[in-house]
């Protein structure tokens, strides 16, 4: 009986792994980006015009895998605290590798986010260092590819920056103050084989909030560019920006792109990019805060996996080996009785 249970898990195993997947397989994705943003025009703030931020919340993740008997698996974080220029900035990055063939098969993961945050120069200090100017950027990729043996893989990078900020006007009148800045994020989703799936996503958003009707205008700087293209008929993008932050409370730009690989189907890609400069216009009456929660999001992902697919009625092989297994399991529990 053991014998024979055995052989029938080995026969189901060795039917499911032989899916004849032709390679080399490979996904990739990938994201970079750019969200500045100047607090009436920097340096020193209106008198009035109080700009306080909140504690930072963040996370920065990345998680490779292959299952292979021999694959190798690595990872690793940095954290850089500075900040206080753009070109000094505060660094987080991580990085999580699993191969095997010195590297040349398997999954990797990486991001690395940069970002720096100014306070204003007060000519006569008040006591509440105000941010006057913000702005962080950085990058996503993860990648994944067999050339070789075939062996489920995954790579995934999440990144969550974001922080709130609370405005508030101290005078007895209406006072408006501007806030300029710039969206911009360029991303690609390559698959190319069976079973290869890229993705990829990020958004920069501005979310702002207030007991009043808000009143902010917006506007742009430059001409809104874009540009998206779709290759292989299994691919995907879209770049979508919000302006109507009035209404909607968000100023934001939000791009996802996808691909999946098929089988003798050639590379499927999506790749494409935006920039946004803008300028808003924000007015507050006497004694009225407005919080803003600036917040950026970006993940990648990169997967060879073998997918399990619902069988609605089972082999005949599959009926006959578990038959005789139930057949020859009761003859011998009818022994041991």
């Amino acid at each position: 009986m053991k014998a024979l249970s055995q052989t029938i898990i080995a026969i189901m195993t060795m039917s499911w792994l032989n899916t004849g997947m032709a390679i080399p397989i490979t996904a990739n994705s990938g994201i970079s980006f750019n969200n500045d943003m100047v607090i009436a025009t920097g340096g020193q703030l209106p008198i009035g015009l109080e700009s306080i931020d909140g504690p930072p919340s963040y996370s920065f993740l990345t998680n490779s895998s292959l299952y292979a008997p021999d694959a190798v698996d690595f990872d690793d974080t940095d954290i850089v605290i500075a900040g206080l220029t753009r070109d000094a900035p505060s660094t987080f990055s991580s990085i999580s590798t699993s191969t095997r063939n010195a590297g040349t098969e398997g999954s990797i993961s990486s991001n690395n986010t940069q970002l720096y945050q100014i306070r204003e120069l007060e000519i006569i200090p008040d006591g509440s260092n105000d941010v006057s100017e913000r702005g962080l950027w950085g990058n996503g990729v993860a990648q994944a590819s067999l050339t070789t043996s075939v062996f489920d893989t995954r790579a995934t990078s999440e990144v969550s920056f974001e922080r709130e900020f609370t405005f508030s006007n101290q005078n007895a009148f209406a006072m408006t103050f501007g806030i300029q800045g710039v969206f911009e994020m360029d991303m690609f989703a390559i698959a190319n084989g069976e079973h290869s799936v890229a993705e990829a996503f990020a958004t920069l958003d501005m979310f702002f909030s207030s007991s009043n009707i808000l009143d902010i205008q917006f506007a742009d700087i430059s001409p809104y560019s874009t540009n998206q293209t779709e290759s292989g008929g299994n691919a995907s993008i879209s770049l979508i920006r919000e302006t109507n932050v009035a209404g909607t409370g968000h100023l934001s730009l939000t791009g996802m792109a996808s691909a999946s690989g098929l089988d003798g189907g050639g590379a499927q890609q999506a790749l494409g990019g935006s920039v946004m400069s803008y300028a808003i216009g924000i007015t507050l009456q006497p004694g009225e805060e407005i919080t803003m929660s600036h917040l950026v999001t970006y993940s990648n992902l990169a997967a060879i996996e073998q997918r399990v697919t619902e069988v609605n009625e089972p082999s005949s092989l599959l009926l006959m080996l578990f038959a005789l297994g139930i057949s020859i399991f009761r003859k011998q529990y009818s022994i041991e009785l």
